[in-house]
């Protein structure tokens, strides 16, 4: 997979959020009790980060490679030094900066350029700086941890159930730096491969000047708002930090609604210890025009011990496959039966481009 290179890849340079004009001291769309509002509300303070021309941070948007340098460069690096930093190739007549994707003309080309003297970002194998390309976690918590050149000499690793990550993978130093200084919420699920939003690339930013100005052992955050955040990823079959909405058992209109947007949730949440019973589409309809019509396709590739991992209101829940089995359509009801044990059952209709029997999963917590 792509985010498994060692290379700093990911991010877009469609609409300016980081934008050249003065800044907006508060956001609408980031008020007073948003998860990020404290650290949003720092940098901006020091002017590392501005906002959309309409005032507007879009706090859970993603972040591509030509914002995420923007900002890191702000924070680290005097203007005069950006600014003049392309001076060079201006009396070059050049029409790039190092990279042929990155003109000279372009709003974030100084701030690659300055990054690129300094270490902090490399190109793709053919050349290219891909400035559009959106940031994964481990590209994120590499390029901040590396800019602050903090000092992993004493990171202790152990394995978690709320981290994706192995020993001697090329994120794990950054993942465990992150997680003992708590610049990442402890009690949730990370995924190396899940793309951050701006408002999570923020906070790590905020934690991480924390703690190394205090000298803190770790980020010590106040009582946090709690997001309605819900999102599934399962390795085995690629579905990485996927929405999941609930809908009406008896409603069907607005049970295939719900699956334009990822998978689906009957019965109960994943924190009421009852069973959780989501459901998603294998069969790819025609009329289906949502990037999640045949997410379950491969189901039948989850075999016992597989994970299944589940984000609800900033905390993570751990499931082990232990069973498997197809059923008639006509059983559907079997579904939701033993609805007080704590399981999660996870189901599509069965074969693919078929609706003639289902496909269930079942896991037990971790």
């Amino acid at each position: 997979m792509s985010f498994f290179r060692q290379c700093f890849i990911g991010f877009l340079a469609s609409v300016l959020i980081f934008c050249q004009t003065a800044y907006a001291r508060s956001y609408p769309d980031v008020p007073e009790n948003h998860l990020h509002h404290e650290a949003i509300a720092a940098l901006t303070a020091d002017n590392t980060i501005q906002g959309y021309p309409n005032g507007e941070f879009h706090p859970a948007g993603l972040i591509n490679r030509a914002e995420a340098v923007k900002i890191l460069t702000k924070s680290n690096f005097s203007d005069s030094a950006i600014d003049t930093c392309i001076n060079w190739h201006k009396l070059k007549n050049h029409s790039y900066i190092i990279f042929p994707d990155v003109p000279i003309w372009e709003w974030y080309g100084k701030f690659v350029e300055i990054s690129y003297q300094n270490n902090i970002v490399q190109g793709y194998p053919d050349g290219t700086f891909k400035p559009a390309n959106y940031i994964n976690f481990a590209e994120a918590l590499k390029v901040i941890l590396e800019t602050y050149k903090v000092d992993f000499s004493q990171n202790h690793y152990q394995p978690s159930k709320f981290l994706y990550v192995q020993r001697g993978e090329w994120f794990e130093k950054y993942f465990t730096y992150a997680y003992e200084h708590n610049l990442i919420n402890q009690n949730k699920f990370y995924h190396p491969g899940q793309l951050i939003t701006r408002g999570e690339f923020v906070e790590i930013i905020y934690r991480l000047e924390t703690v190394l100005k205090k000298d803190l052992p770790e980020f010590i955050a106040a009582k946090k708002p709690v997001s309605n955040e819900y999102k599934i990823t399962i390795p085995k079959l690629n579905i990485i930090n996927v929405d999941v909405g609930f809908a009406n058992l008896y409603n069907e209109k607005e049970a295939l609604s719900t699956l334009k947007n990822g998978l689906g949730n009957y019965l109960n949440p994943p924190d009421s210890r009852k069973k959780t019973l989501l459901f998603g589409h294998s069969s790819g309809y025609s009329w289906d025009h949502s990037n999640y019509k045949t997410i379950l396709r491969e189901i039948n590739k989850l075999q016992n011990g597989d994970r299944i991992y589940i984000n609800y209101k900033e905390k993570g829940y751990v499931y082990e496959v232990f069973d498997s089995k197809i059923i008639p359509a006509s059983q559907d009801h079997i579904l939701v039966r033993n609805d007080n044990i704590h399981e999660l059952a996870l189901y599509t209709c069965w074969p693919p481009n078929s609706i003639s029997q289902r496909y269930v999963v079942y896991g037990k917590p971790v």
